[in-house]
């Protein structure tokens, strides 16, 4: 009996001891791990790949905007909604346009798409930055002292030596700006600020945990928050200051920041002195021991004689939002809609965007259509729908956000949020028999057929004929957002289901509906369905264009470069065809594009 006990006792106190011992490891693993999340220590691989050669250069226009500034032995680098440049233009084969930062590395342009991926200048050929981290989201870029690579993203703080191929991580929090010092690094981002020192992080305490710039000089902290202007003693208390400011850059223990109209400077002592422009300034930057500054008319450069034009505004849209949501021809010129912004008129060149001119936003703004008719312009907004003619741009009733615009034989219908209003003045909504009220798409075939966010409506006359909607099984998705007609065949673009096309059949009033396997998932934007020199295009969100195939069984995948994937309209222009993206537009020629035939 003894025996037993003292066996059962040796098995109870084994199981215990296994079991604390399990509990051990765990605990410390977590802790590990805990710890190489807050303070790095993780790495992963790095390569670098060449990016394909472009066969078929197509034209970009963009923003104007600089994000970024480097001055190189031999040329002066500029960044920004226009891609990357120097003296000898653009560098084109970038997979899309936005630029969110540069640095050189080793007397090389290195380059963030604010779209993600890190990208490096070899000559004139892009080699992308592939890390076992995935596409990095970088925001702020910087060279140590040793030529080693600071790398600020969405991600958190990232370290690359030159010639390695791994890249360390030092801490995850998201990351803005970075400034180095004697053996430290700050980085701050939206959830405040960080000191790394040693190998190990530490939290600074700081009036606004968005940290939108960093300084560094004698010990102290200059910060720019969404709160404005913040400083204090490195290892002391970081108060805020009386002051806003919309942008900053550090030349010495002098700190510049955008003022309203101005560029105002804080020297060592804190006093602040004003610099005034020949145009207003939007950023600031400094490369080596030179002080920038862009403008709407170019980039500024700060010389012993003061500020003078260092470059023109690159070929670019004016001033405002890139995203194009609507395109259309009217009196020999382009016109451009914007998705965060008013209606723009003029003419593609490289010259610059100075023959542009802007609608006012009183009426048009947040465009999503537009339409010339009878020397007119007609313009669906957020706003409600407007009409130009000559340079007067007027309301048009009823009032409400307007979404899609059709020339029928009787004259303009409007597409609203809460209907259709017809030309001779008829409203139809969902309570006459629509699918839906918000009419996001409306086309004049053999009915006036109605996109909504419910299903597709078809009216005859002054009323609705038909409708189909999610319970039908007709549609791939019931969220109808393009409409367009080819060859006598109505096709039909969904936000989430791709393409399905509508056929006329006798005996079937709704008629035959045949869906597109290959487009299933495929967000259709608003108005991005075309036919451009006999051929059918659609642009989809995040996926670029595609075309029908010659025996239209099939859409294929344009494979030519687009400013973004995220495609918000298309205009045939002659022999091109003109793709509006969020970061600006393509011209693509039809040549091309043609597909083959079966």
């Amino acid at each position: 009996m003894t025996a037993n006990r003292t066996r059962l006792f040796l098995v109870v106190s084994a199981s215990a001891l296994l079991a604390a011992v399990c509990g051990i490891v765990f605990f410390v693993s977590h802790r590990v791990k805990t710890a190489m999340s807050a303070d790095g220590g993780e790495n992963m691989p790095l390569g670098f790949v060449a990016l394909p050669f472009q066969e078929f250069p197509v034209e970009w226009l963009g923003g104007g905007e600089v994000r970024a500034v480097a001055v190189s032995a031999d040329s002066l680098w500029t960044a920004g909604a226009f891609g990357v440049m120097n003296e000898n233009g653009i560098y084109r084969g970038l997979p899309s346009m936005r630029v969110s930062a540069m640095t050189l590395w080793r007397g090389r342009p290195l380059i963030a798409l604010e779209a993600g991926g890190l990208f490096l200048l070899n000559d004139r050929q892009w080699n992308e930055l592939r890390t076992g981290f995935g596409a990095l989201q970088a925001r702020c870029l910087t060279e140590g002292v040793g030529g080693e690579l600071y790398i600020g993203a969405a991600q958190g703080l990232f370290l690359a030596q030159w010639g390695g191929n791994t890249i360390e991580r030092l801490h995850s929090a998201p990351v803005r700006s970075i400034a180095l010092g004697d053996g430290i690094i700050l980085a701050g981002g939206e959830k405040g600020l960080v000191r790394i020192s040693g190998g190990r992080a530490n939290s600074l305490a700081a009036p606004d945990p968005w940290i939108e710039w960093i300084g560094l000089r004698n010990n102290r902290v200059v910060l720019l928050t969404a709160q404005g202007l913040a400083t204090g003693p490195l290892d002391g208390e970081i108060r805020p200051m009386p002051r806003e400011a919309s942008g900053a850059a550090q030349l010495g223990d002098d700190i510049y920041f955008v003022g309203e109209n101005s560029i105002f400077k804080m020297d060592r002592g804190n006093r602040f002195t004003l610099e005034y422009l020949p145009q207003a300034p939007r950023r600031i930057f400094v490369s080596g021991e030179v002080l920038f500054a862009d403008t709407d008319a170019g980039l500024y450069r700060k010389g012993p004689q003061g500020w003078a034009l260092a470059r023109n505004r690159a070929a670019s849209l004016p001033p405002g939002s890139a995203h194009v949501t609507a395109l259309a021809h009217y009196q020999g010129q382009l016109v451009v809609g914007a998705f965060d912004g008013g209606v723009a008129i003029g003419t593609w060149n490289q010259k610059g965007a100075n023959d542009w001119r802007a609608l006012p936003t009183t009426d048009a703004w947040g465009v999503n259509a537009i339409l010339p008719s009878g020397g007119a312009l007609t313009v669906a907004s957020l706003r409600g729908a407007s009409r130009m003619e000559g340079r007067r741009i007027k309301p048009l009733a009823p009032v409400g956000a307007a979404f899609s615009l059709a020339q029928t034989p009787q004259g303009i219908a409007i597409g609203y949020g809460h209907g259709v209003r017809l030309p001779e003045g008829q409203f139809l909504s969902a309570f006459h028999g629509l699918p839906g009220n918000q009419a996001l798409a409306l086309l004049q075939d053999d009915y006036l057929y109605v996109g909504t966010p419910s299903g597709l409506g078809a009216i005859s006359g002054a009323r609705v004929a038909w409708r189909t909607v999610a319970g039908d099984g007709l549609l791939p998705h019931p969220w109808v957002t393009a409409l367009a007609s080819y060859k006598n065949i109505v096709y039909i673009g969904t936000y989430g289901g791709g393409i399905v096309s509508r056929a006329q059949n006798e005996g079937q009033i709704k008629g035959s509906f045949r869906s597109f396997p290959e487009t299933m998932d495929l967000k259709i934007n608003a108005g991005c369905i075309a036919v451009a020199n006999g051929s059918l295009f659609f642009g989809a969100e995040g996926k670029g264009l595609y075309r029908l195939s010659g025996d239209a069984m099939r859409f294929e995948p344009v494979a030519l470069p687009l400013p973004s994937n995220s495609v918000a309209a298309l205009l045939p222009d002659g022999e091109f065809l003109l793709v509006g993206t969020n970061e600006g537009i393509a011209k693509l020629p039809l040549q091309i594009l043609k597909p083959q035939e079966i």
